[in-house]
């Protein structure tokens, strides 16, 4: 027949701490996080700075410009519905 502890009784392992904070603890491996759980977490704002210390202007197409930037180069027209040049007819 097993013994049940109660949590705030002493932890029958002899660390002398109560045992919801010892091996009663929701998740602790032998009083302890696992690592898991710490690699988890830096996953976590890891992915978290990404997210947020990204460009928010990187999808963002430039508007095209409608006049000429100037003299046309040598067998180039300008397209002002495109925006840039095209070769001449």
């Amino acid at each position: 027949m097993s013994k049940v502890v109660g949590p705030n009784a002493p932890c029958p392992c002899g660390s002398g701490k109560k045992y919801k904070k010892c091996h009663g603890a929701v998740g602790a491996v032998n009083g302890k996080i696992p690592p898991l759980y710490w690699i988890l977490a830096l996953v976590a704002v890891a992915a978290l700075a990404f997210w947020f210390g990204r460009s928010k202007t990187r999808d963002v197409p430039s508007t095209p410009s409608f006049q000429s930037p100037g003299e046309a180069p040598a067998g180039k027209v300008w397209s002002p519905e495109h925006g840039h040049w095209h070769d001449a007819p």
